[in-house]
């Protein structure tokens, strides 16, 4: 059992290895010059051993200063020749591997792009941050530095191989008996330097994972001066990555140590056999001595192997939690014979709907209700209630474990995701600004939006006047998360951004709650333009939005316990009179009109 777990373990090594270099396909015919030049660079470097043959053999002993210019030509003209493709090798290895970094780096952002809202909700920033700026680049060295070492080394070892052996067979063979070593120093230490590469690489996302969580969190940290605490926690994580680098280290220093002993006890043979030749004169000394030179050839990349080998087991760790991010399936995605979803009227239906975001804990149970094109629809409910849930259904940021939701009598499920969302607008509570300008941010609702569009939809929003107050107008840097704009600003930004994406379809969850009374009337009077002509779902909790809605749904246990309009449901005297009742807090009258809650009240469901 341990040694199927151990073969299968091997397996995905291997297989992760042939993914890694299929990076490098698309660049074929770069890697066949490169290649050719490692071949010219091989031969290039037994030059300089035959030289020094030449010299102490023929030059010196035949007094032969011609033939000594004739060697030094051949030594410097060598030497050049193979500085130059040694760097045309290096450059063009270099922008292979640079050029499969990128593609990984783009297939990696398409991939999250792709995956939907559940898994963010599961997996932790900090640790997707960490596949692009930690493991990314420990597999970056397998396509520049590694590859190049690689099929160099391999390829001097064969040229070597072949020109001791033409030198003296008996002296080749004798420094043989060594190489299993270290083959068996390789298999010694591959398992151990690339579990605890692994481990160096877990334990840097962990390090992003606690990093980012303390920036976002800067303000709760300062508030319940947590300083020290946070300091102490990043420390002990900084101290345990400490360790598994000395360990690496170890690891590192000590099969390379094993490869220079081993190199240097074939030397030793090789020295011993091969002087006593000599002193027999059995074998000329400039013989002698290219055949060891030779040998230092072939040894050096077999030593070297080692050290590649760690590099490879290093980016093999860092292989794995890459290739586990890109294997990851998402939970939503298009049918394979999904049909664009035409420009839509919306009509809304939703049809037995139940959802779970875990198993037999359904959030929503048997959703039932059709929404004509243009109706407004407000939900109600305890916290918890499943409001959100309910309206992240309509977008596909989710799907119904059960049932189903057509738009225009289309099931979201047999639609492309892009056609559906293109024609749907979301303002959240807290809408999310991109670190760039009040244009860029607008414009992020219609990418090609002209500035005179940009213009009139920031009109529309209430937002035209403090965006020319601004120090640079539509060109202000709103900062990170747009923390230079307060509440209301913000969000009168995210309606204009959605004014001028002009969806037919609109979701508003509690798009107001957080803001002061000023703002609040701004941002009203901008969603109620917004809203005109638009289906539109509002999650929230102030009174005068609720009075104003077509029908009210009320949602309580998972379920829909009561439809109808303001007056209705208070006539009903059930869950909705009650919460009514409790947040506004005095008698109620049960036709009580429309007029007698405005805008500047505080009452809320």
């Amino acid at each position: 059992m341990k040694k199927t777990k151990s073969d299968s373990k091997q397996k995905q090594i291997w297989r992760n290895l042939r993914r890694a270099l299929r990076y490098l396909k698309p660049y074929w015919h770069f890697e066949l010059v490169a290649l050719f030049c490692a071949i010219v660079t091989a031969f290039l470097a037994l030059v300089s051993p035959w030289v020094n043959k030449l010299i102490i053999d023929d030059v010196i002993i035949n007094k032969d200063a011609k033939m000594l210019w004739i060697a030094c030509l051949i030594f410097v003209v060598s030497a050049a020749l193979e500085a130059i493709f040694s760097t045309l090798r290096g450059y063009l290895f270099t922008y292979i591997g640079e050029r499969a970094v990128i593609d990984m780096r783009h297939q990696l952002f398409g991939h999250l792009q792709q995956l939907s809202l559940a898994f963010f909700n599961k997996e932790k920033t900090g640790k997707l941050m960490s596949i692009f700026t930690n493991d990314v680049p420990a597999m970056q060295g397998l396509y520049t530095s590694t590859l190049v070492d690689f099929i160099t080394d391999t390829l001097r070892f064969i040229v070597t191989m072949g020109v001791m052996l033409k030198i003296d067979w008996q002296l080749t063979l004798l420094a043989l008996p060594v190489l299993p070593l270290f083959g068996v120093a390789l298999k010694l230490f591959s398992k151990p330097v690339r579990e605890v590469s692994r481990k160096v690489q877990d334990k840097s996302a962990e390090i992003s994972e606690n990093l980012q969580e303390s920036i976002s969190g800067a303000r709760e940290v300062k508030a319940f001066t947590q300083e020290r605490n946070e300091i102490n926690r990043l420390l002990n994580i900084f101290r345990q990555l400490l360790g598994l680098r000395v360990k690496q280290s170890i690891l590192h220093s000590s099969s390379g140590g094993i490869a220079e002993l081993t190199a240097v006890s074939g030397v030793m043979f090789v020295l011993w056999y091969g002087g006593m030749k000599a002193i027999n004169g059995a074998m000329q000394m400039g013989v002698l001595i290219a055949f060891v030179n030779y040998l230092g050839t072939l040894f050096n990349p077999i030593g070297r192997y080692m050290e590649l080998n760690n590099r490879i087991q290093g980016a093999m760790g860092a292989a794995e939690r890459v290739f586990e991010f890109l294997n990851t399936v998402p939970e939503i995605s298009d049918k394979a014979n999904a049909v664009a979803l035409p420009p839509v009227r919306g009509c809304v239906q939703f049809e037995n709907v139940h959802f779970a975001y875990e198993k037999d804990n359904d959030v929503l149970t048997g959703i039932n209700f059709e929404v004509d094109s243009g109706e407004m629809i407000a939900f109600v409910g305890p916290s918890g209630s499943g409001k959100t849930t309910l309206v992240n259904l309509i977008p596909r940021f989710f799907d119904p474990t059960f049932g189903r939701i057509l738009i225009d009598g289309y099931d979201l499920k047999d639609v492309k995701m892009q056609s559906l969302r293109q024609q749907i607008s979301v303002v959240f509570q807290d809408s999310f600004l991109f670190g760039t300008t009040v244009r860029e941010n607008i414009r992020f609702g219609k990418r090609d939006a002209t500035d005179e569009e940009v213009t009139t939809a920031a009109q529309a929003a209430n937002a035209h006047e403090f965006i020319m107050q601004l120090p640079k107008g539509y060109d202000t840097e709103v900062g990170e998360r747009g923390v230079k704009l307060s509440g209301g600003q913000k969000q009168r930004l995210s309606i204009a951004r959605t004014i001028l994406r002009n969806p037919k379809i609109l979701i508003l969850d509690e798009a107001t709650s957080a803001l002061d009374s000023e703002s609040e009337l701004l941002v009203k009077e901008a969603l109620e333009k917004l809203m005109e002509g638009r289906t539109s779902f509002v999650i929230a909790h102030r009174l005068s939005t609720v009075l104003r809605a077509d029908r009210i749904v009320v949602l309580n246990d998972s379920e829909i316990s009561e439809v109808g309009s303001h007056e209705e449901l208070l006539a009903k005297d059930e869950i909705y009179r009650k919460l009514y009742e409790v947040q506004l807090g005095g008698m109620i009258q049960s036709a009580a009109p429309r007029e007698e809650v405005n805008g500047s009240q505080e009452a809320t469901l």
